[in-house]
């Protein structure tokens, strides 16, 4: 039985071991083109029928409706999970960074105007043409080429953000060693350790050794791959 026939029929459901949630019926999940959601209901809604792919945009001053194990639970069933919210909610705890770090949620300087969720391609969650007035309430519409036309334009932010993301993660291995940026420097000038380490005023060992950190740093398994790492960056 597939998730919508088990809307229709009111089977019970349930998304983990000790979580069961309400009847389909509850949900409201019907045939037609759109339909009204109270939020409070959306994760489960989501864990039992996203199937291959869910985006999901979150605004700078809207608080996640959504609990963090829904986005592993699906990844560990082999579906797509992005999440983008608005730069400048970065905090170090909380559900955004526990998602930030699994590799799921990136910042976007991108305006997010409204919280809103795409399903599948095929559905898409979103506020209200008042969405003060009934603030725990989503409309559901069914619409592929809706839902398929925002999921597109979610991809092309989503690669400029994880690209932004990579650049600042460089930056931060390179800033992070005294030096960095000299090293690098040194590296892509193609000097041999002595003659970086005479540049830059230190002994041959702790060239070496800082040599070995920024690789450690920028995650790169040879020099070269650290020297192209940081060459695409600028800073070469």
């Amino acid at each position: 039985m597939t998730g919508d026939e088990a809307a229709s029929s009111g089977t019970r459901l349930t998304t983990g071991p000790d979580r069961t949630v309400p009847h389909r019926a509850t949900y409201q999940e019907r045939r037609g083109p759109a339909a009204e959601i109270n939020i409070a209901l959306l994760g489960a809604e989501l864990a039992e029928l996203t199937r291959n792919e869910l985006l999901v945009l979150v605004p700078a001053t809207y608080r996640l409706p959504l609990r963090v194990d829904l986005f592993e639970d699906l990844r560990a069933r082999g579906v797509t999970v992005r999440l983008l919210h608005a730069a400048g909610r970065e905090p170090s705890t909380g559900p955004l960074a526990t998602l930030a770090r699994d590799g799921i949620a990136l910042p976007t300087p991108s305006q997010v105007p409204y919280f809103l969720v795409i399903r599948d391609r095929a559905v898409v969650y979103l506020p209200g043409q008042d969405p003060g007035h009934k603030p725990d309430r989503l409309t559901r519409m069914r619409n592929a080429v809706l839902a398929g036309s925002m999921a597109a334009a979610f991809g092309a932010v989503w690669e400029t953000a994880a690209r932004r993301a990579e650049a600042a993660r460089v930056a931060a291995g390179i800033d992070g060693i005294e030096g960095g940026r000299e090293l690098v420097r040194a590296l892509g000038d193609g000097l041999t350790d002595q003659q970086a380490a005479a540049r830059l005023h230190m002994s041959k060992r702790t060239f070496a050794r800082r040599v070995a950190l920024l690789m450690q740093r920028l995650d790169a398994g040879t020099r070269f791959q650290a020297g192209v790492q940081a060459a695409r960056r600028g800073f070469v």
